[in-house]
């Protein structure tokens, strides 16, 4: 039969393995929201800029030829 010493030793790393895991994983956690905006975030932002483009005199090209060919008239 196993001693209750022998049998904390065992199950001290394992436990304290899990504790640093959960953590760890917090604190990434925590990071990526304070960096990493979240989605619906971003899409609102991104929602804004496109009205606020939309505003302007802006000029859509349809391939990168009439961008080119545009640039080209600038550059004359």
């Amino acid at each position: 039969m196993i001693s209750e010493e022998e049998l904390i030793n065992r199950i001290a790393p394992k436990i304290e393995e899990r504790i640093q895991y959960k953590i760890i994983k917090s604190i990434i956690h925590t990071l990526e929201e304070e960096f990493y905006p979240p989605e619906e975030m971003i899409r609102k932002e991104f929602i804004k800029a496109v009205k606020e483009a939309e505003k302007g005199n802006g000029i859509a090209f349809k391939d990168t030829d009439e961008l080119h060919a545009y640039l080209e008239s600038l550059a004359s």
